[in-house]
């Protein structure tokens, strides 16, 4: 999950000693800023976004009165950034920069072990960067980081301002302390400035005037008790999906709990990663606004597909359900659809909280799906569900159009 950057100043950086510019989080517009700007002289505001490149897409603004951050707060958080609107603004004191640095610890696939990365040359256009200008070196995760392994590296690529070297590895390696602790997959600081009076060395200091954060969704600390928990949509999760997330947090059988809400009236109940994008895809092409998300696999147990079916059911305002993926290699259709469906719709049948009148599609097929399939029949015609179910004899973008044509002949469209 990744981070907004003052969640990573507030969460990773005031804990682990990694200094940045005093700042300020505007929620809402109205809030004054004025005596924060008045204290800094001049400011820095941004949107808070999960995407990169905001100064180029004009969501960073600078302000030397309180008038002037107030308009630019105004307009920020009324304006999206690549297509995401701001959940927040940042104000920031502007820094004195004498020099930018490009610092980012992650993981690589190759020497199978963190890497610390870091250009002499930081800011706008790392991207584009000599990458014989960008270094990378391998970390021993059972021997860590220290400053003076980061000194070395220091004087290796080049950096020739002693005054400052001590400080700036003691930072780094304080950098490397949050990404670990924190379970990271990313953390990364572009740009690492040293600041303050070029000719007075004493009054020089280091800031981390950004951050990127991507925290790992399985870490043995919960990324929930690191920030605010939110969905993929980049805002808080809602009920269901604050539940769907706890189904797979502490049970690594399969995978059940991916779920993210919409605003339709179709609830879908997709399978595998590829099938369940074709799926939803054709429902949208069809006019058809799904309600959910989702994409089990992996063979999920009983329990967990009952736990999904409850949520995805739960949703007000369903007037349909797709159950759709295609031809399952290890998941047993008998356990998935005719023990943990089953289960779930016989248990709302007796708290009384089943959603009736739903129209059903079914399309499965897989490990014991004949007797999954006529288990969930048999359910069907007990509770009086009015649904059709298929196997891989149907294909599987027809499933969607069959209940598209269902829909439409009962003036439900």
């Amino acid at each position: 999950m990744k981070l907004y950057e003052y969640e990573t100043y507030d969460t990773i950086f005031k804990k682990y000693g990694v200094p940045v510019p005093k700042y300020l989080v505007i929620q809402h517009p109205g809030q004054n800023v004025s005596d924060f700007v008045e204290q800094c002289g001049e400011a820095v505001i941004k949107s808070q976004v999960l995407v990169g490149k905001r100064g180029k897409a004009g969501a960073v603004k600078f302000a030397k009165t309180g008038d002037e951050a107030n308009e630019h707060v105004k307009a920020l958080m009324e304006t999206e950034v690549y297509g995401e609107k701001p959940v927040s603004v940042i104000i920031q004191e502007k820094a004195s920069i004498l020099k930018e640095l490009y610092v980012s610890f992650t993981y690589s696939s190759k020497p199978r072990c963190p890497v610390f990365v870091i250009s002499l040359e930081g800011g706008i256009g790392i991207e584009e960067q000599d990458p014989s200008k960008i270094f990378t070196f391998e970390i021993n995760p059972l021997e860590g980081l220290f400053p003076y392994k980061i000194r070395e590296y220091l004087i290796e690529i080049g950096f020739d301002d002693k005054a400052i070297l001590r400080q700036l590895s003691e930072i780094i390696a304080n950098m490397y302390k949050g990404f670990w602790n924190s379970e990271s997959r990313l953390l990364e600081v572009n740009p690492l400035i040293m600041a303050g009076d070029k000719t007075n060395p004493e009054k020089q200091k280091i800031l981390a005037i950004d951050a990127v954060t991507i925290i790992d969704d399985d870490a043995r600390i919960a990324p929930s008790k690191i920030y605010i928990a939110r969905g993929a949509m980049g805002r808080p999760l809602t009920k269901r999906e604050a539940a769907a997330h706890l189904i797979d947090r502490d049970d690594h059988r399969g995978k059940a709990g991916s779920y993210v809400e919409l605003d339709g009236d179709i609830g879908m109940m997709t399978f595998g990663g590829g099938g369940s994008t074709i799926i939803v895809e054709t429902v949208f092409a069809l006019g058809l606004k799904p309600a959910n998300l989702t994409d089990i696999g992996g063979n999920p147990p009983a329990e967990k597909m009952n736990k999904i079916s409850k949520i995805i059911l739960s949703k007000p305002g369903l007037k349909a359900v797709l159950v759709c993926g295609g031809t399952a290699s290890n998941t047993r259709i008998d356990v998935t659809l005719g023990e943990g469906l089953v289960s779930a719709i016989e248990e709302m049948k007796k708290d009384g909280i089943f959603p009736e009148g739903l129209v059903w599609v079914v399309r499965r097929s897989g490990p014991e799906y004949q007797k999954g399939l006529k288990m969930l029949y048999e359910c069907f015609v007990k509770n009086g569900i009015r649904g059709v179910i298929y196997n891989s004899e149907l294909p599987l973008t027809e499933a969607p159009q069959k209940l598209y044509e269902i829909l439409k002949s009962k003036n439900m469209l």
